[in-house]
């Protein structure tokens, strides 16, 4: 009897965070019908992006988020960019997780996310080693005012690199819902991929 418990439990702890996935957006009907499909370009210069990660795939300790995506043309110091107009909402910097990560919102209720930067753009870049420097920190997690530092679509907005918990150089992007900060599957909004 113990053994039928035992297996039991064990079941049920594989299947609790499979069935749990909080970051993913429960009204998602995973068809991807209702998403804008000529919204959002590739962050990245090539015509189709290749992927080193998808959504969903489940990691050591999480459910990955968003995509990572390899660039065909180059590696790290690569030019990335906004998928469309908006501003930047936050911008992070941190030893481990994204590292350098930017937040930028959208006026269609969405917000990208752009991790493992290398750097930022000049602006954005400025605007966090003045708070670094002032708090005397390197660890930061900004959120300037609405509208402070607005971006259009393709404006270049940092540097694809290897920053925080990354295994090597790409760049980890993520579309998610404003209002709730639910991750979608940005291969439904039809990026071209390889």
């Amino acid at each position: 009897m113990r053994k039928y418990w035992f297996q039991a439990l064990l079941l049920g702890a594989f299947l609790v965070p499979i069935l749990s996935f909080e970051n993913a957006d429960p009204d998602d009907p995973g068809h991807g019908a209702d998403y804008p499909k000529d919204y959002f370009q590739p962050p990245v210069a090539d015509n189709a992006i290749r992927l080193n990660g998808t959504f969903g795939e489940l990691r050591s300790n999480h459910f990955h988020t968003g995509i990572d995506i390899d660039s065909k043309t180059g590696g790290v110091g690569q030019p990335v960019f906004s998928a469309a107009d908006g501003f930047v909402d936050r911008v992070k910097v941190q030893a481990g997780g994204y590292g350098n990560v930017v937040y930028i919102k959208h006026p269609n209720g969405y917000t990208t996310v752009y991790a493992h930067l290398l750097r930022f753009s000049p602006e954005i870049e400025r605007y966090v080693k003045e708070i670094q420097y002032k708090r005397e920190r390197f660890e930061v997690d900004l959120r300037p005012p609405d509208g402070v530092y607005k971006v259009k679509k393709g404006e270049e907005i940092g540097k694809l690199g290897n920053s925080g918990g990354s295994t090597g150089p790409h760049l980890h992007f993520e579309i998610r819902k404003s209002s709730t900060g639910n991750a979608l599957n940005p291969l439904l909004f039809g990026l071209p991929i390889t």
